[in-house]
């Protein structure tokens, strides 16, 4: 039995974590703001901070000791440093969400020409150690942090490597696709569209991308948080989906068939699929199987969790 630290855990797949380490007899600890309700009851502590106002996390987990930290709120390396700061050697390892974006070529801002990237990144094609990081940025301002999601997962990449002074665990999760609690909306959009019977708009000749389960992407951060296995690790599926994957699960379940529109101009569109990419882009999964953890295919949960989808949507 581990003492585990969630920070966040009260929504999406984090959710699913915490359920998750508490099946398996883990003792576990929620830091948030306190605002989202949860289901958890007396199975965890709870403890209250604001990320967003600095000091409130230091103050919040002072004198407190985990086997290991979860951060799911981790999104720059201003937040990162703060973790530092915040528990210091009290963390056995930290395990941080982080995303498939930091592949994402087109997202470099401050490293220009971005470093070449394999459609299907592995790791090593960006190491966190050689990236830099720059807290002076305004991370906080969320005009500025939004548009710069994947540079920011990059610089808290880098500056959790260069602070922390214990094992880290960089979890760089594909597109979350879950039946419940999915605040992306990203898998009811095909659903709403196809069943008012609106075009889903894709770009000509659309890439596949890396997708997962969210079962998976919880299940892969307990493992993470629960051994000795540290660095990079890449968590999707094995197998790679594009749009009109997507779309025919969605047809299975409603029996509808989708109107997919290829356009040449597609980035803008408000009918454009979360899901279309304008070449490959997605990650390889080779070093979390051979760590151990492999998600399942996409072929496996896509067509049940699309009906599953459907059935709530038409409630």
């Amino acid at each position: 039995m581990a003492d585990i630290c969630v920070i966040g855990g009260t929504r999406f797949f984090g959710k699913l974590l915490v359920r998750r380490l508490l099946d398996d007899g883990h003792r576990v600890t929620v830091v948030n703001r306190g605002r989202a309700p949860d289901t958890f009851g007396d199975s965890v502590r709870r403890l209250r901070a604001d990320l967003s106002v600095p000091g409130e996390l230091a103050a919040a987990v002072a004198g407190e000791r985990f086997d290991a930290v979860v951060h799911q709120m981790c999104y720059s390396p201003v937040t990162a440093v703060e973790a530092v700061e915040a528990f210091g050697e009290r963390a056995g390892k930290y395990v941080l969400t982080s995303s498939m974006e930091v592949y994402n070529a087109d997202t470099f801002r401050w490293k220009i020409p971005a470093p070449p990237m394999s459609a299907f990144a592995r790791e090593k094609e960006l190491d966190p150690a050689a990236y830099a990081y720059d807290t002076a940025l305004p991370w906080h301002d969320p005009d500025f942090a939004g548009p710069n999601y994947g540079e920011g997962k990059r610089q808290a990449e880098a500056a959790l490597t260069a602070l922390a002074e214990v094992p880290v665990v960089l979890a760089r999760v594909a597109h979350v696709v879950a039946a419940e609690d999915d605040f992306t909306e990203r898998y009811g959009f095909h659903v709403d569209r196809v069943r008012a019977g609106r075009p889903i708009v894709a770009h000509a000749r659309p890439g596949r991308t890396s997708l997962v389960h969210a079962p998976d992407a919880a299940s892969f951060l307990a493992f993470a948080a629960t051994t000795d296995i540290t660095g990079a690790v890449n968590v999707a599926s094995p197998d790679a989906a594009d749009v009109y994957d997507v779309c025919a699960a969605v047809e299975s379940a409603l029996g509808l068939v989708p109107q997919v529109i290829e356009k040449e101009d597609a980035p803008g569109d408000p009918d454009l699929s979360p899901f279309s990419c304008p070449a490959d882009f997605g990650m390889a999964t080779d070093r979390a199987a051979a760590l151990g953890h492999r998600c399942a295919p996409v072929s496996q949960w896509l067509p049940a969790l699309a009906r599953t989808v459907a059935d709530q949507e038409g409630n």
